[in-house]
């Protein structure tokens, strides 16, 4: 991808800040990818999962074989049915016959330097100290192999959600969550990441797409996600026919979620102010046939009117990416109430106004995504408007969630850090080398990571996933 470049330094620059002393790291290039024209996206990859005790953990190791990993399975007790099932499709097995540390130490693992993504499922755990001791030691050796791995490597803990009177369950769980928002911040300079995911009701399938995503080539710049998978909303489906409204689209992020679900098969409408309309236009003759574009202003009530009588025409709504937003930073004592007004009305009640004014159109199992920011998490100097409305967001995809469930509808909310766009592209230099410094993978994002999660979140996949935050930040110690 052109961008990745960016942030690439020349190897003479690079030795020379070996040298400098200065507390600036180097980051690690990410692999990123077009996973729409790969077959195999994990084909240089090995995957090593440590049980095979459930559906979800077959669906894992299936997926990630289909997707081309290499893949091992170390679990000892795993059913012989269902290791034939996956030697089908190459999966070995390899029984875990010593702590886990040694076996993905071995000379033959030194010598593969491919990334290496591990999945682990926290063990049931027996009432006692001595259980979470067990649970608790195994944590150590899957985190000490990811520290050692190659570069671009992922770890995946999933976790069944314990029941309220499992101590054991529930205090090995914590202390997972625990070391991952530790650990993430010690494998981000080497490009590598980690999640922990808590199955709650989640389909095997659902569970497999989610892993698929993280530990691919669109879940690059993700790390340190502590998300709950419940019981599936919606169900499987393709791009094909479904019809995508994305607010602030003209240019930025907004143009590269358009961009991505229209290559993706979706039709999409393309809505920015009117005096960004040519802009709005020019996004949608990049995009194709399946792009149309509707200038009107969200924040005011004509404006989603006009945004959804234009709808209306085809009759559906499959999903909203509510990304229109300004900024007006200064800090409050020089604020005015215009410039308050202004940003909270762009950036939390368009949002509000447009879902009413589409929401007869929207299709069972369909998908709102809102766009909030690291901010709305942390706060930050000098943008008390900015972040009094993306935290209301947050909140705002939460009742969604809740009140659209009966119909099928999820919610979920986008909280990016430091993304390359015009914008940021035009900071002073030590104000992005600190921003850099910032993030676990020392680098910024692009606008191209936001449109895979959002595609991820507004698509089938997610569909065990509603009413959460889900940040694009790599890893902003902002709020961790």
């Amino acid at each position: 991808m052109p961008a990745a470049a960016d942030w690439s330094l020349d190897p003479r620059v690079r030795s020379l800040f070996k040298y400098l002393p200065l507390p600036i790291k180097l980051p690690t290039p990410l692999r990123r990818g077009d996973p729409s024209t790969a077959e195999r996206p994990l084909g240089d990859t090995r995957a090593v999962v440590t049980r095979l005790q459930t559906p979800a953990d077959l669906a894992v190791c299936a997926r990630l074989a289909l997707h081309g990993a290499s893949v091992t399975v170390l679990d000892p007790l795993a059913a012989a049915a269902s290791l034939a099932e996956l030697a089908i499709l190459g999966v070995r097995h390899a029984p875990w016959t010593m702590d886990l540390a040694s076996v993905l130490a071995n000379s033959a693992a030194r010598q593969d330097r491919r990334p290496l993504l591990l999945v682990h499922r926290l063990a049931a755990t027996p009432a006692g100290a001595t259980a979470v001791n067990t649970a608790t030691d195994e944590l150590f050796q899957v985190g000490q192999a990811v520290a050692s791995a190659p570069r671009n490597s992922r770890l995946l803990i999933l976790a069944d959600a314990p029941a309220s009177d499992d101590v054991a369950g529930r205090l090995s769980l914590e202390a997972a969550h625990g070391c991952i928002r530790s650990l993430f911040k010690e494998l981000g300079p080497s490009g590598s990441t980690c999640h922990l995911l808590r199955l709650d009701g989640a389909s095997a399938d659902a569970v497999a797409e989610t892993v698929a995503f993280l530990v691919g080539p669109r879940g690059v710049f993700l790390t340190a996600w502590d998300v709950r998978l419940g019981p599936d909303i919606g169900r499987d489906s393709t791009w094909s026919g479904k019809v995508v409204l994305v607010t602030g689209a003209a240019r930025g992020i907004g143009a590269s979620i358009a961009a991505r679900l229209a290559k993706a098969g979706a039709t999409v409408w393309v809505n920015d102010v009117p005096q960004a309309e040519e802009a709005a236009r020019k996004t949608a003759e990049r995009l194709g046939g399946n792009a149309f574009v509707v200038p009107a202003d969200c924040s005011s009530d004509s404006g989603a009117k006009a945004i959804a009588k234009a709808l209306a025409s085809g009759g559906r709504l499959d999903a909203v990416i509510h990304n229109a937003g300004i900024t007006r930073d200064r800090t409050l004592k020089r604020l005015s109430l215009e410039q308050w007004r202004q940003v909270l009305s762009v950036d939390l009640a368009s949002m509000v106004r447009v879902q009413e004014a589409v929401q007869p159109l929207m299709t069972q199992g369909g998908s709102l995504v809102l766009m909030s920011s690291v901010m709305g998490v942390a706060g930050n100097f000098g943008q008390t408007n900015y972040t009094a409305a993306k935290a209301a967001v947050l909140e705002l995809a939460r009742i969604w969630a809740e009140s659209q469930a009966a119909q099928g509808i999820r919610a979920n909310a986008i909280a990016p850090g430091f993304i390359l766009t015009e914008m940021t592209a035009h900071m002073p230099l030590f104000n992005k080398e600190m921003a850099k410094q910032l993030t676990a993978l020392l680098q910024p994002g692009l606008p191209e990571d936001v449109a895979e999660l959002a595609a991820f979140l507004a698509g089938s996949e997610s569909r065990a996933i509603t009413g959460q935050v889900l940040r694009c930040d790599g890893g902003m110690f902002l709020g961790a």
